[in-house]
């Protein structure tokens, strides 16, 4: 990856809450990005929300129609200007369904994997190996990084979620175990945010970050915080993150 130049970014998922907030922060930072949103005019209402100007957007963003699981789509958000993308972040969820209350499910429990497979499959055909940030979850860890009085709500609520979750995260950290040569990316980020809510911003100094080994313990995190948190340290810290080639709990 080129140090010397702002990198360019894909962005997967960019409506989320987290992602969408991140995306902001970079296109008034004037970084060129990408996204592959299925409805265009929804990603752009977003980020109105958060400021973003029409103008910022026609300059420094790309919008590619369609969805996560089509690889001809992917491939198109991965090129900005003919040229691969220095940066992936992926921040792809379901939307929850109560069917049955006792066993909450997802419109698509297996979203996360489908989309990051894609991704991978995508990034693979690249002439040059972008970086993958992917958005995960606590509650994943063989440590402890929830409180317990969270734990019930963890397994019964998020269950499907989480084993998606799980599954995208092996795949990544799969797809690093090949041989140099072999693999879609040059590196990994997993961030793993405790309870996501909607809110301000607490501001970066209020985030307690944590690793696998030593997660940090929280109950919740603003979705905004999320994406500040990945723009200063995956966007910002491109080539010299320390949490390249980590898991990274993030709470407040």
């Amino acid at each position: 990856m080129a140090e010397k130049q702002q990198p360019t970014v894909a962005f997967f998922g960019a409506t989320g809450g987290c992602l969408n907030a991140c995306l902001a922060l970079a296109l008034q930072a004037g970084y060129h990005c990408t996204a592959l949103a299925r409805t265009p005019s929804k990603l752009h209402d977003l980020l109105h929300q958060h400021n973003v100007s029409d103008s910022t957007i026609e300059d420094y963003l790309t919008i590619t129609q369609g969805n996560v699981t089509e690889l001809q789509a992917v491939q198109q958000t991965l090129h900005h200007n003919g040229r691969p993308v220095d940066l992936i972040i992926s921040g792809i969820g379901g939307k929850p369904r109560f069917d049955c209350v006792f066993k909450p499910t997802l419109d698509n429990p297996t979203v996360c994997q489908d989309a990051t497979r894609t991704i991978l499959a995508a990034a693979q055909s690249s002439s040059r190996k972008p970086r993958l940030v992917a958005i995960s979850t606590t509650g994943l860890s063989n440590k402890r990084d929830i409180p317990v009085m969270m734990m019930p709500l963890y397994h019964w609520l998020l269950k499907v979620p989480h084993e998606d979750k799980k599954v995208m995260e092996d795949q990544i950290v799969a797809e690093m175990g090949k041989p140099v040569a072999e693999r879609a990316i040059d590196n990994y980020m997993l961030v793993r945010p405790s309870l996501l809510v909607d809110g301000n911003s607490d501001g970066l100094a209020k985030i307690k970050t944590g690793t696998d080994t030593k997660p940090a313990i929280g109950y919740v995190i603003c979705r905004r915080d999320v994406g500040l948190w990945i723009f200063e340290n995956a966007i910002r810290r491109a080539s010299d993150s320390p949490s390249w080639g980590q898991i990274v709990t993030l709470t407040v």
